[in-house]
């Protein structure tokens, strides 16, 4: 399994990069966490979120995904579009149960 933090700007304390006080909210060392100022990725998985993709009950500000978990099946591959999640939605907190019935906890 690989984890994907990525940190994006979207209140207005969020000017800047997370700190490591931040960034150790996620202790697992197996995560890698990246800084995504300018929304490239929330963009890009908001543009590709439609049939066959889940559709999220949350998450959407001013057409940028946040606070979002994406899980995908084992060999997925990103390709001109993103591949159909297991799990789609957030916000985080409240969809563990989604996300350990997707990694198979």
């Amino acid at each position: 399994m690989r984890v994907f933090v990525v940190w994006e700007p979207i209140l207005a304390s969020d000017f800047m990069a997370p700190t490591s006080g931040v960034m150790g909210r996620i202790p697992d060392l197996r995560a890698r966490q990246y800084w995504d100022e300018h929304h490239v990725l929330a963009k890009r998985m908001a543009k590709d979120a439609r049939p066959p993709q889940p559709d999220p009950s949350c998450c959407d500000h001013d057409g940028i995904l946040w606070d979002l978990v994406a899980v995908y099946p084992k060999g997925a591959r990103w390709g001109a579009m993103l591949p159909t999640a297991i799990a789609f939605d957030g916000p985080v907190f409240r969809v563990t149960e989604k996300i350990d019935a997707a990694i198979g906890k």
